[in-house]
């Protein structure tokens, strides 16, 4: 193998993977919840029944998850942002997509919400109780688990967010969405 060939080859197996190994230290960080945290936030969330208005307006967001030579760097935060009656405070429905095989179809069931989708969701307490937490500009967060009042029983499996997948959401949320100084504020006491 001459010179040029082994240049590139090298380039190839290590300069890539380290480019991309920097890069994701650099850029993609977030706040890099430990898997400590992640189940600590979902220790202190409690499941509750949550209507979502009929007019709600779904937000979707882009973001990079971080760079990969498999492909998929990316992902979508749909948010669904609503004033709940009971707890009197603005709430945002967090669906993070294209993690399983059914988040497309999550979307298309909240789309057909016709009289006000009544869904079991996670909402972790501190966050609850934060004052900080609540207003229309920063709403408490809320992780889905099951649509309760689906007209067919398709839309049921489609949309059911298993414990798995709900630790992902918030992983994700925590290292990508939550802001620094709040991650800081709720882990690092």
């Amino acid at each position: 193998m001459n010179m040029k060939n082994m240049g590139y080859v090298i380039g190839l197996v290590i300069g890539i993977p380290l480019f991309i190994l920097v890069a994701n230290f650099f850029f993609f960080r977030g706040n890099a919840p430990s898997e400590t945290e992640v189940l600590n936030y979902i220790k202190n969330s409690n499941v509750d029944t949550i209507i979502l208005p009929q007019n709600v307006q779904e937000n979707s967001e882009q973001y990079i998850k971080g760079l990969s030579r498999r492909g998929r760097p990316s992902g979508f935060l749909d948010k669904y942002p609503f004033f709940d009656k009971k707890n009197n405070k603005h709430f945002v429905m967090l669906i993070i997509n294209f993690l399983d095989n059914t988040s497309v179809m999550r979307s298309l069931v909240l789309r057909r919400n016709e009289e006000g989708d009544k869904i079991s969701v996670r909402i972790n307490q501190d966050q609850l109780n934060n004052p900080k937490y609540g207003t229309k500009e920063n709403p408490v967060p809320v992780f889905p688990i099951d649509i309760l009042n689906a007209k067919w029983d398709s839309d049921i499996s489609q949309f059911h967010v298993s414990e798995e997948l709900n630790k992902i959401f918030v992983e994700q949320y925590l290292k990508h969405f939550m802001p620094k100084e709040e991650f800081k504020e709720m882990f690092r006491k």
